[in-house]
């Protein structure tokens, strides 16, 4: 079935194709490759029905080319990928890439590609990424799930940092979940039914005090110190 879905969307897409998918990935994450490593400050804001959490701040550091570590009293909201917004941790995987078309926003040209998985095992069914022409930075990602959940992350940039975003906010939307809920008590039994909530969202991360290329040192990702910061 994967087999013929890929065959399917690769035909949709071949008359289509006027532009090599992969060069353009190649040239943002060169552009990525830049920055031979970053820190910076980040505050994270949860939106979520019925959930109430409080903005967290935190310090992110970020070496080449996959080292990554984050200092938060606390800070068990986010899994340390998702802050992780190299081109390398969101390009990881065995993928097929094909161009889409060329697309206008705001002005500025960005070229649509679609990441098709080449293996079952993945949750993630399809990936839309749009890409900036000129500045080969990634501007939206769009993920559907076999669960049928969706992702979307939004990138703003300052010129002044590019290529690395000021904010990033992801928007998930992961469906209905399944929930028991106790309703009333009849011939002396808990009579129970199952219900579904919908779980959606957003998470919101500003990014400030980006100090870059500064030479941060390989021990200060040390796993260990890593593990007793993150408590």
């Amino acid at each position: 079935m994967r087999i013929l879905f890929n065959i399917f969307l690769l035909l949709s897409f071949t008359f289509a194709q006027t532009k090599n998918s992969d060069n353009i990935l190649k040239q943002v994450k060169n552009k990525f490759n830049l920055v031979k490593d970053y820190q910076a400050d980040v505050i994270v804001k949860l939106e979520m029905e019925a959930v109430k959490v409080p903005d967290t701040k935190a310090k992110v550091y970020f070496k080449q080319p996959n080292k990554y570590k984050i200092e938060s009293d606390g800070f068990a909201m986010l899994p340390k990928q998702s802050m992780n917004f190299s081109p390398a941790q969101l390009l990881q995987g065995d993928f097929t890439s094909v161009y889409v078309r060329s697309e206008k926003i705001d002005n500025q040209n960005f070229d649509v590609i679609k990441l098709i998985p080449n293996s079952d095992t993945t949750d993630i069914i399809l990936s839309t990424m749009w890409i900036n022409s000129r500045k080969n930075i990634i501007h939206k990602v769009e993920t559907t799930t076999k669960r049928g959940g969706t992702v979307q992350i939004d990138f703003i940039y300052d010129d002044k940092f590019i290529p690395l975003p000021i904010e990033l906010k992801f928007s998930f939307n992961l469906g209905e979940v399944k929930t028991r809920n106790q309703i009333e008590k009849k011939e002396n039994q808990q009579q129970r039914i199952p219900t579904s909530m919908r779980v959606r969202g957003s998470v919101t991360m500003k990014y400030s005090n980006y100090k870059i290329n500064v030479g941060l040192p390989d021990k200060l990702f040390d796993e260990k110190k890593n593990k007793s910061n993150s408590k």
